[in-house]
């Protein structure tokens, strides 16, 4: 979850700062609210996007993951007042802000519908008339004016020009986008830039709307001075008097600058870029085997490891099968060493743990789903220059919760146990085993997980 998070703040700041940087001045008003939509909606969904590299990888380094080994954790009272659940708090602090700002936006909501006033039908356009001295708005199909700007029953037509502008192009759509997702992403600054930039953009259009009709440059730009004294905060509306007024001026002179087009063009490599560091990723066919051990804890069939057995091993994978029997004998000699120092340790007795008749836990879609997440995941590029035969387990527990917690992994190769580290994490951050139980309590469980990779000398 943390990656995808960091994907989207990455993706969707560098987007709002290329706006800025490059197109923001530009007359391409049209252009630029399709940019602040489409890339809004780019950053947000390109980590679920998966992508599957054209490159074939060859001579990758062989990768035997082992057998699973679970053992029952029986569970330590904890006292609740110094047990602390930062996971727990920070999801209820998450919870408390996107509940403030959703209140927000429903009393945003609320604050429009209760507005009264006499309904019209003004040249096929939908206006509501109100007694408060507010200066012209829009939201959804409905302009909003004051009964003063209603003059023998008719509006400036500057003025009606601008709000409709507004409605007919939708633009309340954009607002109430960027609202939704603050909602459930407020933590994302870039939200904030980008409705900035959207209403600011919104009211180029409208101007620009404006002004095709062949009215005074001199004459539109006074009369929207002399609007900026009447005020009113309605977040989710589109109003005449928007305060970007310098902007708004500066932007009806201007032309666009003669790199206008190769700015665009420049949008594409850089949406490239993104696409390939940020996409969920997709390993590309192989001409290496992973080669996978049977696992005795799994009853049901699966299609996704194919065992490996003496007769049909090549040379190289005789080899690492040969270097797994050694990790377990020697997990299976220190385990028979640790029994026999317990059982003659008289100072301190150790009472016999009970035997588990509960439910062992389960990762979504089995054991064998995990070591595959386990080889699409592993980097083997990162070890140049290793040579022979490199081993490490890597030690976990399956908490109350589902949750993997207190991940390590020894060998004796530092850079392949942090690797090992790594990508066990990365599948802890996006995936929840379902926990052990037993007598229908979910309890906790050790797991240990051997990885064997053979460099080819």
């Amino acid at each position: 979850m943390e990656t995808l998070i960091f994907k989207i703040l990455i993706s969707s700041g560098l987007l709002i700062v290329f706006y800025h940087l490059f197109l923001e001045k530009e007359r391409t008003f049209k252009f630029n609210r399709i940019f602040l939509l489409s890339t809004l909606i780019f950053a947000y969904i390109i980590p679920f996007i998966p992508f599957n590299s054209p490159f074939k990888t060859i001579g990758k380094p062989n990768l035997l993951i082992g057998d699973a080994v679970l053992e029952f954790q029986p569970s330590t009272v904890n006292d609740p007042a110094t047990e602390v659940n930062w996971i727990q708090f920070l999801l209820i602090g998450y919870l408390v802000i996107s509940l403030f700002f959703l209140m927000k936006f429903i009393y945003s909501i609320f604050r429009l519908l209760l507005l009264k006033g006499e309904k019209r039908n003004y040249k096929n356009q939908k206006i509501l008339i109100i007694n408060q001295n507010y200066a012209p708005f829009s939201f959804l199909e409905t302009i909003y004016l004051s009964r003063k700007y209603l003059v023998d029953q008719q509006i400036d037509e500057r003025i009606f020009l601008h709000e409709k502008c507004h409605v007919i192009e939708k633009h309340s759509i954009d607002i109430l986008f960027v609202e939704f997702l603050k909602i459930c992403s407020w933590f994302n600054p870039a939200l904030f830039f980008y409705k900035k930039a959207m209403m600011t953009n919104h009211e180029f259009l409208a101007d620009q709307y404006v002004l095709q009709n062949n009215y005074d440059l001199q004459n539109y730009q006074h009369l929207i001075l002399k609007e900026i004294t009447v005020s009113q905060n309605y977040n989710l509306t589109q109003q005449f008097n928007f305060n970007n007024t310098k902007k708004r001026f500066i932007m009806m002179t201007s032309k666009n600058s003669k790199f206008v087009g190769l700015k665009r063009i420049i949008l594409l490599p850089m949406l490239a870029v993104l696409f390939v560091l940020f996409a969920k990723k997709v390993d590309a066919k192989t001409d290496t085997q992973f080669l996978v051990q049977p696992d005795p804890l799994q009853t049901e069939k699966h299609d996704v490891a194919i065992p490996i057995t003496e007769e049909n091993a090549t040379v190289t994978e005789k080899k690492l099968i040969q270097a797994f029997d050694e990790v377990r004998k020697e997990y299976e000699m220190k385990k028979d060493t640790i029994k026999k120092t317990q059982s003659q340790d008289a100072a301190a007795p150790v009472s016999a743990p009970s035997k588990f008749k509960g439910i062992l836990p389960q990762f979504p879609d089995g054991i064998n789903a995990f070591r595959t997440l386990i080889q699409s995941n592993f980097d083997t590029f990162i070890f140049k220059g290793e040579i022979g035969i490199q081993k490490t387990t890597i030690y976990t527990n399956i908490d109350e919760n589902g949750k993997m917690t207190d991940i390590v992994a020894e060998g004796s190769n530092e850079l392949f146990n942090r690797e090992a580290e790594r990508v066990v994490k990365l599948i802890s951050a996006e995936h929840i085993w379902t926990p052990a139980t037993e007598d229908g309590k979910a309890v906790k469980y050790r797991f240990k997980l051997p990885l064997t990779m053979q460099f080819a000398k």
